[in-house]
């Protein structure tokens, strides 16, 4: 088989790539989990007289990836990457060259805006998790995405003196979620569990030694703990009280001192969790997979290193340049 790199550029859903393709220096899409947004880069080089027509802030770019089989352009298959609001664009000379930088995400500016808010505003009604994500969500024009195992979670009542943004990320950081604004939907959803919001296993990638062009396997024993500690504060005994999750050294205390109990073991699990998870990763530059996205599970395969086994993809950027079309893998280790 000959397979070759390919790719499609879409402006405003009118294809680019045709007729600047031999002028292509690179593309690149950066895929990641969690607040921050997923991006896109373009390169064109040497267009000579062609006319070059200024990007517009409102401009979307639809970028996808795959390859041909030794044929025609139409044979290719293509794997969509995303669509990006263009936020920068440069024009440079005297060979004429154009960039476009472009954000999935432009953050509505309602979201980051401080605000007076009770949860819940009936103090004799328990306030759900999953309800309060679904309530801003709704309030910012969001389609609210929540893992099943967050929707029942009962929170202790909540004086918000922030901005929605603010509340959701300490929400997701007390329970080891992601939180992430994708094509007008909300996430709330488990990190690293390699599920979808359903709960079904997502569908793992094999990646056989042979399809790797290089790994950097990293175990850093300074964020790994044994014990975490948090304190909740027992209105019974009108005393600070603690929990645990792990045991041995290193340990750590959270700052914080928690409502309930319920709430500060949580937080000490999602951060025993987390850390331990974060001690252990893999760098790799794969043979290009489009079909690799943040959030999928790897298992890597052959290379008789404790590289080998499922990770947890937090991060990816494919790239097809001169050099050919390589992703770039940051990985974690899967949730157990």
């Amino acid at each position: 088989m000959n397979l070759q790199p390919q790719f499609s550029i879409k402006a405003n859903g009118n294809e680019v790539a045709e007729r600047l393709r031999d002028r292509m220096v690179e593309v690149r899409v950066s895929l990641k989990t969690g607040l921050q947004s997923d991006a896109c880069y373009v390169r064109f080089d040497n267009l000579g007289t062609a006319p070059i027509q200024n990007p517009k802030p409102t401009d979307i770019v639809e970028i996808a990836m795959g390859y041909k089989n030794g044929a025609a352009d139409k044979a290719a298959k293509l794997i969509p990457l995303g669509s990006f609001e263009v936020g920068e664009y440069s024009v440079s000379g005297p060979i004429r060259s154009l960039e476009l930088f472009g954000n999935k995400v432009l953050w509505q500016t309602g979201l980051k805006a401080p605000k007076q808010k009770s949860w819940p505003a009936d103090p004799n009604t328990p306030q759900k998790l999953g309800d309060l994500v679904s309530d801003i969500a709704s309030e910012h024009g969001l389609d609210p995405k929540v893992g099943a195992q967050f929707s029942t979670i009962e929170l202790p009542h909540i004086e918000q003196s922030e901005s929605d943004l603010q509340l959701l990320s300490k929400l997701a950081e007390q329970y080891d979620a992601i939180l992430k604004i994708a094509q007008d939907k909300l996430i709330f959803m488990g990190r690293g569990t390699g599920k979808s919001l359903s709960g079904k296993p997502l569908k793992e990638v094999d990646i056989d030694v042979s399809q790797i062009l290089s790994w950097h396997f990293t175990e850093d024993a300074y964020r790994a703990v044994g014990e975490v500690k948090a304190y909740f504060y027992d209105m019974n005994e009108a005393m600070r009280k603690p929990v645990t999750a792990g045991s041995g050294q290193p340990a750590i205390v959270l700052p914080y001192v928690y409502a309930n109990k319920a709430y500060a073991t949580q937080a000490a699990m999602a951060k025993h969790g987390r850390l331990n998870r974060a001690a252990k990763s893999i760098r790799a530059k794969v043979i290009g997979a489009p079909a690799i996205g943040a959030g999928a599970v790897v298992n890597i395969l052959n290379t008789d290193t404790l590289a080998d086994g499922k990770w947890y993809v937090s991060e990816v950027d494919h790239i097809i340049n001169s050099e050919g079309f390589a992703s770039y893998l940051l990985c974690e280790q899967v949730r157990r």
